[in-house]
C-alpha cells in the first residue's frame, strides 16, 4: 500500500449504546499524546486516566458521566496537572454545575451547608476540590490547538482539533476530525529580520553580548487529518446533500463558521485514515428500529452506505482506511449476534 504510515494507534475502545462509549488514542509509544473521545462509565476507564485532553460529543450519561471521576483520578495519577474537556458551548454551563455539585459530594465536609448558585471560578472551596477541570466550549467550524506536540529529530508535530455539526436531534452534539502539521526545521539559519542591514562589526557585537541574532529556517511540510469521530447523529447529518443550509433554529452554526464545519466533515470520511462512526441499530428487515433510528438521532445499518457513497468513500483505492462501526445497541448482544446480523444484510 501506497499510504502513509498512521500518526495514532488505538490504545482501547469501548462502546454500548445507553451504557458508555470511551475511545483512547495516543502516538505510540509516547503516552504525553494521550487523550480520550468521550468519557461514559466503560471497563477502559483506567486507559483514560492519562489522558490530558478528552473531546467530548455530547453531554448524554453514556459519553460524559466518568469525566468528573477522570479529572479526580488525572489529577492524583499525574502530579496534579489539570485536563482540558472540549464540549459543545451549549453544555458548558450545565457541565460547570454539574462539576460544582460533583466538588461538594467529593469534599462534603468542606462544602458543608453550601447552597449551590455561585460560580466554581476562584474561591478557597474550587481550589480545594481534586475535580479540576479546563472547560473549552466548541461549535461547529472552530479548530483549537491540541498543546502536545511531539519533537523529533529537526521535526515538530501540531496537533488541532476540528468540530463539525451532527444531527443528534434536539442534543447539542458534535464530531470531530484531529488533524497534524508537521513542521522540518532544514538545519540552516538566517538573521533574524529586525537585524538585516546591519554591519557585520555591529552583528558581532550583538553577538558577544549574548543576543541571538539568528532564526532557524522552517519548512511546512505536511498536513494530514489522522483521526475523525463522528459522536452520535442520525444519517442526516452525516449525508452530503448540495447546498445544505444550517438547520432551522440551529444556532450552534454561524454563518462564518458553516464552510469550516461542512469542510471538516468531508474530511472525516474522505482524508480520515480511522474514522470512528455510530451505527446502533443493526436489524435490516425491522422497519421499527429505522423508525427508531430516525426518531432518536442514530444511524440504521441500512444507513451507512448511502453515507459512505454521498462522501466519496468509494472513489478511492486507499485500502487502508478504516470505519470503525461503534455504539451498538444492547439488543444486538453478544457480538457474535451482531456480526449475524451484519452479514445477513
Amino acid at each position: 500500500s501506497n499510504s502513509r504510515d498512521r500518526y495514532f494507534d488505538i490504545v482501547s475502545a469501548w462502546s454500548c449504546a445507553g451504557v458508555g462509549t470511551s475511545l483512547i488514542i495516543q502516538h505510540a509509544h509516547d503516552i504525553k499524546t494521550r487523550l480520550a473521545f468521550d468519557l461514559g462509565c466503560t471497563p477502559n476507564f483506567a486507559d483514560a486516566i492519562p489522558a490530558s485532553h478528552v473531546i467530548i460529543s455530547h453531554s448524554h450519561l453514556d459519553h460524559i458521566g466518568a469525566v468528573f471521576n477522570h479529572a479526580r483520578a488525572h489529577r492524583l495519577a499525574c502530579g496534579g496537572s489539570v485536563p482540558t474537556y472540549y464540549v459543545p458551548s451549549a453544555s458548558v454551563p450545565k457541565l460547570k454545575r454539574a462539576q460544582l455539585a460533583m466538588s461538594c459530594l467529593d469534599n462534603h465536609h468542606h462544602y458543608e451547608g453550601f447552597e449551590g448558585e455561585s460560580s466554581l471560578e476562584g474561591g478557597s472551596r474550587s481550589e480545594s476540590s481534586l475535580i479540576q477541570m479546563n472547560i473549552v466550549g466548541m461549535e461547529p467550524g472552530d479548530e483549537v490547538e491540541l498543546r502536545f506536540g511531539r519533537k523529533k529529530g529537526g521535526c515538530r508535530d501540531r496537533l488541532f482539533l476540528r468540530a463539525f455539526a451532527v444531527d443528534h436531534r434536539d442534543h447539542p452534539a458534535l464530531g470531530y476530525v484531529i488533524s497534524r502539521t508537521t513542521t522540518t526545521c532544514s538545519g540552516r539559519s538566517q538573521l533574524k529580520e529586525e537585524y538585516r542591514g546591519l554591519s557585520g562589526r555591529e552583528i558581532g557585537e550583538l553577538i558577544r553580548s549574548g543576543a541571538e541574532v539568528k532564526m532557524p529556517v522552517e519548512e511546512t511540510t505536511s498536513s494530514h487529518v489522522e483521526i475523525a469521530y463522528t459522536g452520535d447523529t442520525c444519517a442526516a447529518g452525516l449525508l452530503l446533500t448540495e447546498d445544505i443550509p444550517p438547520r432551522e433554529g440551529d444556532e450552534t452554526v454561524s454563518d462564518g463558521n458553516f464552510e469550516k464545519s461542512a469542510l471538516y466533515l468531508q474530511q472525516a470520511f474522505n482524508e480520515a485514515p480511522i474514522l470512528f462512526m455510530e451505527v446502533t441499530f443493526l436489524d435490516y428487515a425491522c422497519e421499527k428500529q429505522k423508525e427508531l433510528a430516525a426518531s432518536r438521532g442514530h444511524v440504521h445499518i441500512s444507513e451507512v452506505i448511502p453515507v459512505l457513497l454521498s462522501r466519496g468513500w468509494f472513489k478511492k483505492s486507499d485500502d487502508e482506511r478504516l470505519v470503525v462501526l461503534i455504539h451498538l445497541s444492547l439488543r444486538h448482544r453478544p457480538a457474535a449476534k451482531a456480526l449475524d446480523l451484519i452479514v445477513d444484510g
